[in-house]
């Protein structure tokens, strides 16, 4: 009996090879690798940290978020000269947040960090708000506690800070700016889409944070290559129809073109009649992430019907959280967290417990005190 097992055995498995032999099925792509990341609350997040409260994208605005009792970090990244993953929304150093070694404002397009080393990076302050940066300062400065001589932290950084925080829940959204077109100003010096990913990668695992990550990007071609090198990590497809964003940000769909978009990965979204939310499930993505006037409740609809999340950005006023709230989105990035977490509470939703580290160099507490806040509590939606 037990010659006969081992024989059906063996006929059985001979049988799957020549399947896969003569189809060219890959056994690994037979299973469906399952995102890892685990949604039990309604995702509350803040965008860039929270960058009108906290200096954005800094391990200040991380231990704010943190304390808010956000779900989920979002943040930039960039890679450097020599290989290291740091946290930025832009390429260069922006003249709205940092300050060379000098103690002033730099210009714009004067330091690249693409082309900089870590040390060199380490040099800024990123710590206070330009007062002189115009409709940026105005739109998100005024709320803003400043935190002079912050440094641009690492991605590692971020990781050790979460588990100096002793919070073992805290998601990270960590978008991957890279530049697909030529015709976009970052383009120029833009990593290869592969080595920046892989290098994220490595240091997702080295801090076994991979059930803790979601990968969001504009340029779909770094969400494909996760999906090929870890398919454990849970990918985010973000997405604009808004040209003028496009241009400065890289995620322009380019829905009236008919060429097509080189941010999606080889799609051409006419493929889909213009859906990104279909163009996003055939890259394998897990959550759609679309500028937030770009949704509908027929989107969000279609894509928990083909099982993703719907996290739309940058939403600031109450009225525009409360109209997705009720359209049935997972989630929304928000650059004020104040203002989501108040709109979250009065609705009842299970936010996560805050957790403070009031003996970290990174606290500065949860309030936003300027008298600013409650004129802007109702202010604009901005870019991510």
């Amino acid at each position: 009996m037990k010659n006969n097992k081992r024989t059906w055995r063996r006929f059985l498995l001979a049988g799957l090879a020549a399947t896969v032999l003569c189809t060219g099925v890959n056994l690994i792509d037979m299973q469906a690798a399952q995102a890892k990341v685990k949604f039990d609350v309604f995702d509350f997040e803040g965008h860039r940290g929270g960058r009108d409260a906290r200096p954005e994208n800094t391990l200040i605005s991380f231990a704010y978020g943190m304390e808010m009792g956000e779900t989920t970090l979002e943040m930039d990244m960039q890679m450097t000269k020599d290989g290291h993953i740091v946290i930025s929304h832009n390429p260069f150093m922006s003249p709205n947040l940092a300050k060379g070694p000098d103690g002033k404002y730099v210009k714009a397009g004067q330091y690249d960090i693409r082309t900089m080393t870590l040390a060199q990076v380490k040099q800024f302050d990123i710590g206070t708000m330009n007062p002189a940066a115009g409709d940026y300062y105005e739109g998100h400065g005024k709320t803003q506690i400043s935190v002079p001589g912050t440094k641009m932290p690492t991605l590692e950084e971020v990781f050790e800070l979460a588990n100096s925080y002793g919070n073992d829940k805290v998601i990270f959204n960590i978008e991957t700016k890279s530049y697909a077109d030529p015709l976009d100003p970052g383009y120029k010096n833009n990593p290869d889409p592969a080595v920046f990913v892989k290098t994220v990668n490595d240091i997702v695992k080295k801090y076994h944070m991979e059930d803790r990550v979601t990968l969001q990007s504009f340029d779909w071609r770094t969400l494909k290559e996760m999906k090929k090198i870890n398919p454990n990590i849970t990918l985010v497809a973000l997405s604009s129809e808004q040209e003028s964003w496009g241009r400065q940000e890289g995620c322009y769909l380019k829905l009236f073109d008919k060429n097509p978009s080189p941010w999606l990965g080889g799609l051409n979204i006419h493929d889909y009649n213009g859906d990104y939310v279909k163009a996003a499930h055939a890259i394998g993505a897990d959550i759609v992430s679309p500028y937030w006037e770009e949704l509908s409740p027929q989107l969000v609809s279609e894509a928990h019907t083909l099982g993703m999340k719907v996290v739309p950005w940058t939403v600031n006023s109450p009225q525009s959280m409360g109209m997705l709230i009720d359209m049935g989105v997972d989630g929304i990035i928000s650059d004020k967290p104040w203002v989501l977490k108040d709109v979250l509470t009065k609705r009842g939703f299970e936010l996560r417990q805050p957790t403070v580290n009031i003996a970290s160099p990174y606290h500065t507490g949860t309030d936003v005190n300027n008298v600013e806040t409650k004129k802007l509590a109702n202010g604009g939606d901005a870019s991510i």
